[in-house]
């Protein structure tokens, strides 16, 4: 296709998948590369638009940053649009796995005069795998500059030709060209080969009197060993998914790293079951300070010397609001899909401003590293952070809290008698049996408002 460039919008952000989605991998490669690669057969020209410039070297694209600031794909679009060198754009997204190339004649046999070519399919206007012309910078910056971002509402200002879904619909062929990976849970159920959070089993089931043969999901329990500087360090039982920030989350906890600073490489082998984290210290595996501390600050009264100078005490000045932990609460009791489908995880869930984050494990300390090691790579030191948690408060969970500055942890279930006492001395406020309009606050109670 001489006359028309490819575009690749990769600059958004991506608070569903956790993680950049340009580090998406497929089979060992990433999508995102594999897209080029793809579409250098068919286009004379592609353009990736990304600020991360170095994940694309060797790979003789144009690689062009945002110009308009913003937070809408249009912005990427409008810089690839602005860049390129051909009159009409075939645009997709770094994570849309299947391009289909029938399809993309089709698009080209349309080009006539309009500015764009968008498919209507299962009654939603689909922005991407579809054509744009260059010319309509112009209509895009002046409807950003109005306060305007929404990417279906910019394409009916447009003079747009629209592919109904009785066209649509004969291209689709075995896979939906239009699905995008949103999360991890995605990525590993339908892409990879290796892990998946779930397995179907054949199970008998039995209800009264009457039995008979179903396929239930059953949540999968996958051993990762874990290499830190060459020497094992542990070997963990998880759910996989957010595997990186869980292992980061857990070192951050034991003490072994403070700062995401400290990690040099980092590297993941699903099929070898294998993470290998090199830092930039020694660690004397022999000893570690978590056990110190949680010895000194839970230890019995016959124990007379506490060293009461190594506990990470949280220090928050933010008041958090008892409606909004309600409702907060109650959205957070719907939202696992994975514990509805296999009943086999514990849920966390990390909140702050207007932004909700759910981890999921098959173990709570492993949920909570996970969000311990969101919190650690992506630098976020806020007042007003906390966590709600599906399964009991124990003392673990608090230091872990504690480490990274979390000041409020909220769960449906209730707090041991060493959580509680540490809480005390950490600064951290607990509320326990949080159902329906509901809740026990067992520390700290100053630091809620009605």
């Amino acid at each position: 296709m001489k006359n028309i460039s490819a575009i690749i919008l990769a600059g958004g952000k991506s608070s569903r998948m956790k993680f950049n989605k340009e580090y998406i991998k497929i089979k060992d490669e990433f999508l995102v590369h594999k897209q080029i690669k793809e579409l250098q057969k068919v286009f004379n020209e592609v353009i990736v638009v990304s600020s991360n410039t170095e994940h694309y070297d060797g790979l003789n694209v144009h690689v062009v940053s945002d110009i308009l600031s913003g937070s809408t794909p249009l912005i990427g679009l409008h810089a690839g649009l602005l860049h390129s060198t051909n009159e009409y754009n075939y645009v997709i997204a770094c994570d849309m796995p299947f391009i289909n190339f029938n399809f993309i004649d089709y698009l080209d046999s349309l080009i006539d005069e309009a500015d764009a070519y968008v498919s209507e399919y299962h009654n939603y206007i689909e922005p991407f795998n579809a054509i744009y012309n260059s010319s309509i910078v112009n209509i895009i910056e002046e409807f950003i500059s109005n306060g305007n971002y929404g990417f279906q509402k910019m394409v009916r200002l447009l003079n747009t030709e629209y592919i109904p879904e009785s066209k649509v619909s004969k291209f689709q062929e075995n896979f939906d060209m239009f699905r995008n990976i949103n999360n991890e849970s995605e990525l590993y159920n339908d892409y990879n080969d290796v892990t998946s959070n779930y397995q179907n089993f054949e199970v008998m089931k039995v209800i009264g009197e009457e039995s008979f043969k179903v396929t239930d999901k059953v949540i999968t329990e996958y051993p990762i060993n874990i290499y830190v500087n060459s020497h094992h360090y542990s070997t963990m039982m998880i759910t996989p998914e957010n595997i990186e920030f869980l292992v980061i989350g857990a070192l951050h906890s034991e003490m072994i790293i403070k700062d995401i600073n400290e990690i040099k490489e980092f590297s993941i082998d699903l099929e070898a079951h294998r993470c290998d984290v090199l830092i930039n210290h020694e660690v004397n595996f022999k000893n570690f300070e978590r056990l110190n501390i949680l010895s000194s600050a839970c230890g019995s009264s016959s124990k007379p010397q506490i060293d009461e100078s190594k506990l990470p005490r949280v220090k928050k000045t933010h008041q958090f609001n008892l409606k909004t932990i309600f409702e907060q609460v109650s959205v957070f009791n719907k939202e696992s899909v994975l514990f509805k489908e296999t009943g086999g995880v514990h849920s966390v869930e990390l909140v702050y401003s207007d932004k909700k984050l759910l981890f999921e494990d098959i173990g709570r300390h492993n949920a909570v590293d996970k969000i311990v090691g969101y919190l650690l790579k992506n630098q976020i030191k806020r007042d007003d952070v906390y966590i709600i948690t599906s399964g009991r408060i124990s003392s673990d969970i608090l230091l872990k809290s504690a480490l990274i500055n979390i000041g409020l942890v909220v769960s449906r279930s209730a707090p041991t008698s060493l959580a509680v006492k540490l809480a005390e001395k950490l600064g951290i406020t607990i509320i326990g049996f949080a159902r329906g309009n509901k809740l026990n606050i067992y520390t700290h109670n100053d630091r809620m408002i009605k």
